[in-house]
């Protein structure tokens, strides 16, 4: 069998065993938070823009409608996070875990997303448009909607996953390893170029490739 040359992310494990307990002060925006664990917290309607965490950990928060432009999450681990509205573009994540975590509507729109491991969430309408993603990795999620228009995409795979539509319009892609999501629409087809499918992906697919290239099947 012929081997397919798609390149695997590449991740960095997290290392944050025994951090420190950070006390109950109100999280800022453009505040910097380093080497601290954030046990349950209500940031609804926060503007928390530019904040930044380095080698943190956050577990339990609630965060709709919680605005986080320009913020920051290096080398951080998100757990049980639930934000039915979130805003954060132009944010940045490198080195970051998400696990066990809900989105309704995710404005991810012009991040820069660096290692990134999305792990059992269930995320409605991510919006990561104009993003750049290198080395991004979603195991066992839901998404309703994945939409990357315009985005630049190096390295980024899907292991048990599934979507309602899939958006590459004018997306730029290199090893995007599609074999793990199973997705029920697909906008922007031009965009897969670049991408690895299944031979089962791609015959399911024969119907919807006729009609956007205008084919007309007659047996």
């Amino acid at each position: 069998m012929r081997t397919i040359g798609v390149e695997k992310p590449r991740i960095s494990p997290l290392r944050l065993e025994g951090l420190p307990e950070a006390d109950d002060a109100p999280i800022r925006a453009h505040g910097d938070y380093d080497g601290r664990h954030f046990g349950p917290r209500d940031v609804s309607g926060d503007d928390l823009a530019g904040v930044s965490f380095l080698e943190c950990a956050l577990d339990g928060w609630t965060a709709h409608d919680t605005r986080l432009r320009d913020a920051s999450f290096a080398q951080t681990r998100i757990e049980n996070l639930n934000a039915p509205v979130l805003r954060a573009d132009r944010a940045s994540l490198r080195n970051v875990e998400i696990h066990r975590s809900r989105f309704g509507s995710a404005d991810l729109s012009d991040t820069r997303l660096e290692q990134l491991v999305v792990s059992a969430s269930k995320l409605g309408w991510v919006n990561f448009r104009s993003a750049r993603l290198r080395d991004v990795v979603f195991r066992d999620c839901t998404f309703d909607e994945l939409d990357l228009t315009g985005a630049d995409v190096s390295r980024m795979a899907f292991e048990d996953c599934t979507a309602g539509k899939l958006t590459l319009a004018r997306s730029s892609v290199r090893h995007l390893d599609l074999r793990g999501l199973r997705f029920d629409g697909l906008d922007g087809p031009e965009g897969l170029r670049g991408a690895v499918l299944s031979s089962p992906q791609l015959a399911a697919m024969a119907g919807m490739f006729a009609e956007h290239f205008g084919i007309r099947v007659d047996d």
